[in-house]
């Protein structure tokens, strides 16, 4: 007999015959699974502590203020109010009882929640790496608060300049983005494009040109996963749109005003984007369950968490084996495969089948630095660059984009962008209060 889950929101209509699945994260592998099971025989709740779904490959376009926060976020409700089986939970995950199978919450009205097949799909958080200072003065941007915040800071720094010219030799329109990975290039060529084609307008007694955006990358190169070719044009291009390029270089120690590099250099700078690594979510070290290298969980060739068969890890959170040894990369196509295989592995267990391996289809990567400037290193070795790359991105992350209303309101901000170089939010919510605020 499945176990019965107690007090479930939404869930009054619920077949109590059924079996439960819970998905923790609503992230793009906790809303696949959940898809992929709305015509089997389970009921389904996904627990988030946010409301909404976030598409985290735009964050960057919030944060510098290309678009508006409502255009990459939906309502989880909303996604799945056709879908009968499906009921949403707001709460936070504390930890685990493997043998009652209830999930301990924050809730405070619902502490607990009974599941019958549990899929963990928690995501992944900044990984500072132990520098001091990083944690409390650095920008992350993983979360669609991290993007505000940040677009809030950025504008907050040019009024604060405006105000007092003086600020400019103290680093206040300084800008470091470390890592360069694709966020941090992403981040680094919009951060100039704001800058020098509509700030330069905004702030027409300020000398912007003294902006400075300096990307910050350990390993030689930028954009490590890419080829050399691809490598190539992103540098390139940053420089020409008057990025700071710097590789075989590392931050050592942050402070609200200052950033210290490995070479001995103090750079003045009010702000520090952080895009260097992330980390499995820390619930995955509440769980107590195997965890590897980054705190991701151990999960087999089926998905499965070991030492647990009715549950599974998938996305950023789980350690998933790539069959050469090593771990499949932390992206959002890895996340929706993998929630569709979850998926797949509870309605097998369910009629009693064998489990089956997970087998993950690269359909390539892509990277955009600005305007008609982009990278896209697809299968049968097809490589694009430039402004092919560019179209390509723009298409492929409107087709993603959930609902048709974020991708209307997406393609209009681009192509008002596109046609008078201006941008959408210039507007500060609140007072700032991030990381690295002057008072």
């Amino acid at each position: 007999m499945p176990v019965v889950p107690a007090a479930v929101n939404d869930m009054s209509d619920r077949d109590r015959d059924r079996d439960h699945v819970v998905v923790i994260g609503a992230g793009f592998g906790g809303l696949a699974t959940a898809k992929r099971l709305a015509h089997a025989d389970v009921d389904v709740t996904i627990v988030d502590r946010r409301n909404y779904h976030t598409f985290h490959p735009l964050l960057y376009q919030v944060a510098t203020a290309g678009l508006n926060s409502a255009d990459i976020a939906y309502a989880v409700r909303g996604i799945f109010h056709k879908q009968a089986n499906v009921s949403f939970r707001q709460a936070s995950v504390t930890g685990v009882d493997w043998q009652r199978r209830t999930l301990e919450l924050d809730h405070p009205d619902q502490p607990s929640l009974d599941f019958d097949h549990l899929v963990v799909a928690a995501g992944a958080a900044a990984n500072y790496f132990g520098i001091p200072g990083a944690a409390d003065h650095a920008f992350p941007l993983y979360a669609l608060t991290d993007a505000v915040t940040l677009r809030n800071h950025i504008l907050g720094r040019f009024e604060a300049a405006d105000a007092d010219p003086s600020l400019i030799d103290d680093g206040a329109l300084t800008f470091v983005v470390v890592g360069g990975g694709p966020t941090g290039v992403e981040v680094a060529g919009a951060l100039s494009e704001l800058f020098h084609k509509v700030l330069s307008k905004d702030f027409r007694m300020l000398d912007v040109a003294k902006a400075r955006v300096v990307l910050i990358e350990m390993a030689d190169v930028v954009l490590p996963p890419f080829s050399p070719a691809s490598q190539r044009h992103a540098r390139e291009r940053l420089r020409t749109m008057g990025v700071d390029v710097r590789t075989g270089e590392a931050v050592t120690s942050v402070a609200p005003t200052r950033v210290t590099l490995r070479s001995g250099e103090e750079l003045p700078a009010h702000t520090l984007v952080w895009a260097a690594g992330v980390q499995a979510s820390p619930l995955a070290s509440a769980l107590d369950v195997p965890v590897t290298k980054g705190g991701r969980i151990a999960v087999g060739r089926d998905l499965c968490i070991e030492g647990h068969r009715h549950a599974y890890a998938i996305g950023d959170v789980a350690a998933i084996p790539d069959g050469k040894g090593g771990v499949l990369p932390m992206l959002a196509p890895v996340a929706s495969q993998s929630g569709r295989h979850a998926a797949d592995e509870i309605i097998r267990s369910m009629h009693g089948q064998r489990s089956r391996r997970f087998h993950y289809l690269d359909k390539g990567t892509m990277a955009t630095i600005g305007r008609r400037a982009a990278v896209a290193e697809l299968p049968l070795h097809i490589r694009l660059s430039g402004t092919p790359a560019w179209v390509s991105w723009l298409g492929l992350h409107l087709l993603t984009l959930i609902g048709f209303r974020n991708r209307a309101s997406v393609f209009v901000n681009w192509a008002w962008n596109y046609l008078t170089w201006d941008r959408g939010p210039r507007i500060i919510l609140g007072p700032d209060r991030g990381p690295g605020a002057m008072p």
